[in-house]
């Protein structure tokens, strides 16, 4: 787990968000590869076992296999997340983390895996969390986000976790989530772009002079 991204983690438990606090057992440059995340607020803790972060309470079905690596899916999911440059960091979530290798080779942005294939493990810029529920990630703290499936609490969840104008791709096969904006959309995906959240009103009080 890449340290500098720790402060983007938030406990998946139902409480007011809080910032988590690592401590390290072993490191190795900059990545956490064994040591503990415990949340302030609920005292929950949460291992890091050979780099990966296990938010889960429960035990959760993984993919059982990587997917075939495809070099060019890689360069296009690139393009398509608009990531550019190495500013923020991307979601990969469920069988998007199979190109996560390819993806890290050609571009400089930090990577968070989300429940990746078995298989799939972290390396330098590419972080993996494993978690049963909400995304433990703070609001708006994704760069760009990459859905797998059309699981209506997870959707919402990775909407929720990406920035504004930041950009979501799924499959087609997922409905396009309140809150995203599409920009394009071919026979297998769709990518979008996380609007603006409303403001909620403000109720002004007029004082009348007598």
């Amino acid at each position: 787990m890449f340290i500098e991204l720790v402060d983007a983690l938030r406990c998946p438990v139902a409480h007011e968000e809080s910032w988590l606090v690592a401590a390290a057992i072993r490191m190795e440059a900059r990545h956490i590869v064994e040591g503990t995340l415990g949340c302030p607020v609920c005292s929950a803790e949460y291992p890091i076992r050979n780099g990966v972060v296990d938010f889960r309470r429960g035990v959760g079905q993984l993919p059982a296999e990587d997917a075939p690596h495809d070099p060019e899916l890689a360069m296009r999911l690139a393009a398509m997340l608009d990531l550019a440059d190495a500013q923020g960091f991307a979601v990969l979530l469920g069988t998007w983390g199979s190109h996560a290798a390819e993806l890290s080779g050609i571009v400089e942005t930090p990577l968070i895996l989300i429940d990746p294939p078995a298989n799939v493990t972290g390396a330098p810029g590419v972080s993996v969390l494993r978690c049963d529920g909400e995304l433990p990630l703070a609001a708006g703290a994704a760069r760009a986000m990459a859905i797998d499936d059309g699981d209506s609490a997870r959707v919402a969840s990775a909407v929720r976790a990406t920035r504004v104008k930041g950009r979501v791709l799924a499959p087609v096969s997922v409905e396009l989530p309140t809150g995203v904006r599409q920009l394009a959309r071919d026979e297998s995906v769709w990518v979008g772009e996380r609007e603006s959240v409303a403001s909620p009103l403000v109720t002004l009080h007029v004082r009348r002079s007598v």
